[in-house]
């Protein structure tokens, strides 16, 4: 079942999880993780990124972010990860993609969502069996909040609690349920089940949809702002850039908003 509180465009909350190719273990090594993580530490503010938390496995990486412009993130992260592509392919002789996807992102609908997926993301060295307790694991920010230091800031406490006052205790306190699974890879197999859904009923396929601007008005509205689907991921799929697909969806809800004309009798 889709959610539906998500963000079609604008500013939010967002769990970003990259993946490596194959599930290649893409930062095996500490001097790929520490790069990656400088990648990310570097390009943060040219596109007005606030990097809330990560972590970096040896095969994947899950982040925590905020960002006002959602085609700014999609910027950033093919930003990071081109870069940090080529430097690794030169460093190991080897050709080809890196990383599984440009990236795959959820949308962050509430508060109590938020504490889940800053509590999912810390718990990952734990539950692969990496280390004992999260504090342990040195390529996440589990222990900058404990200490608040190094991105841990009253800004990222204050966007992800509402104030710095006995952050601490709330940050240590949430809740060690079963934490909700983030699944990425099943959001994207539903979106894809959905696309082919869609192709099959309308009988049309993606190359007429993409050179016809009405048809795929009709395909984002139906998609994104019907089925609740993310622009990222029509992005992905019909390999243009995600402001493209934001000023589609922008015109359209203004369209629905604006009131209709009525005759005058």
């Amino acid at each position: 079942m889709n959610r539906k509180a998500r963000c079609s465009y604008g500013n939010g909350f967002f769990h970003v999880m990259v993946q490596g190719i194959n599930k290649r273990y893409i930062f095996e090594k500490d001097i790929d993780k520490e790069e990656y993580l400088s990648l990310l530490l570097r390009y943060k503010e040219k596109f007005k990124i606030t990097l809330l938390a990560y972590c970096i496995m040896d095969n994947h990486a899950h982040l925590l972010i905020y960002t006002d412009e959602i085609y700014e993130m999609s910027r950033y992260m093919r930003m990071v990860n081109s870069i940090f592509a080529k430097d690794y392919n030169k460093a190991t002789g080897r050709v080809g993609y890196v990383f599984r996807d440009r990236f795959n992102s959820q949308y962050i609908y509430n508060k109590d969502y938020l504490l889940k997926c800053l509590k999912y993301i810390h718990m990952n060295p734990v539950k692969a069996n990496i280390v004992d307790k999260p504090e342990e694991y040195s390529y996440s920010t589990y222990s900058n909040f404990l200490k608040k230091d190094g991105i841990i800031n009253d800004e990222v406490i204050i966007k992800i609690f509402g104030d710095v006052n006995n952050y601490l205790e709330r940050f240590m306190n949430i809740s060690n349920e079963e934490i909700e699974v983030m699944d990425i890879d099943r959001e994207q197999e539903n979106f894809m089940v959905a696309v082919r859904n869609y192709l099959k009923n309308n009988k049309i396929n993606l190359e007429t949809i993409k050179k016809e601007k009405k048809m795929l008005k009709d395909f984002c509205n139906s998609l994104i702002i019907e089925k609740q689907y993310k622009q990222i991921q029509m992005a992905d799929l019909l390999k243009c850039d995600v402001k493209k697909i934001y000023y589609i969806i922008k015109k359209i809800k203004e369209t629905k908003s604006s009131p209709s004309k009525k005759r005058k009798k």
